[in-house]
């Protein structure tokens, strides 16, 4: 069982390296696919270059979830049965090492999703002390976080499967795995970077992208957030999931009995 991800990335620098070092520890192969960043990230990337870490392409596509299908179309001959592929952004650290939990889902399942235990910057952080923008040495001040949601982040590669270029996942993706693994999620990480971040997206939605209505915000202050509506990373490894959060990956019995027997049939992939 191998581990393929795959990292879209634009004006991540801050945080690319420590991201890929840290997967690349259970990521078999990771393919870079790079927005045509003007930060140095892609630069950061290809110094990287190992037999991990692909960089893949970098470009000045509008953005669409679609784009990993185009890494997927031209690397999935590296695939064999049962090797998963995941979604892995340059932001995202998980809690669990995903190599030992996919190692132990069931074969009939094929789908594994992750809690978004998402970290803000508050208003405290910021009157505290100011933020230096390198992410290694300012990791340390963000302790406040919420579970935003729950995402599909693991699929079971199958021969059949296809993946359209303009759809997030593949069709007939598979049955969901009844327990979620968790990742951290620094989208915001110091002032300068929330600035840079919003601006990026603000541009992809000049450009055509329908996606990421908080993006109308013009500027960093607008996104902070009161310490007193988060969670505290106390460090333990014990995070706060609200029910309504786990019950996002929670598929009913008889969708995962009609999907099963779908799948054993050969009729899905």
């Amino acid at each position: 069982m191998r581990i393929h991800a795959i990292c879209l990335t634009r004006n991540e620098a801050d945080v690319i390296e420590p991201c890929l070092r840290e997967a690349a520890q259970w990521a078999d192969r990771i393919y870079v696919y790079d927005g045509a960043s003007t930060d140095g990230t892609w630069e950061r990337v290809q110094a990287m270059r190992s037999e991990r870490i692909v960089p893949w392409r970098s470009d000045d596509a509008v953005f669409r979830e679609g784009l990993r299908a185009e890494v997927f179309a031209d690397r999935r001959g590296d695939s064999r049965e049962g090797d998963w592929w995941c979604q892995l952004n340059a932001d995202e650290f998980y809690v669990e090492k995903p190599g030992e939990f996919l190692a132990g889902v069931p074969r009939s399942d094929h789908v594994v999703w992750s809690v978004n235990l998402q970290f803000y910057i508050t208003h405290e952080d910021v009157a505290e002390s100011d933020f230096t923008g390198d992410f290694e040495k300012d990791r340390a001040r963000l302790k406040s976080y919420a579970a935003a949601c729950a995402e599909p982040r693991f699929f079971r590669f199958r021969g059949r499967l296809k993946w359209d270029l303009n759809a997030a996942w593949p069709e007939h993706m598979g049955v969901i795995h009844p327990r979620a693994m968790h990742f951290l999620h620094y989208c915001y990480r110091s002032p300068q970077q929330i600035q840079m971040r919003l601006d990026v997206r603000r541009a992809n939605r000049a450009r055509g992208f329908e996606g990421w209505d908080h993006a109308k915000e013009e500027n960093w202050r607008s996104m902070l957030v009161p310490r007193a509506e988060l969670h505290r990373d106390e460090g333990d490894g014990r995070y706060i999931v609200e029910e309504k959060v786990r019950a996002q990956f929670s598929e009913p019995k008889s969708r995962r009995l009609v999907k099963r027997f779908m799948h054993t049939l050969g009729l899905w992939p």
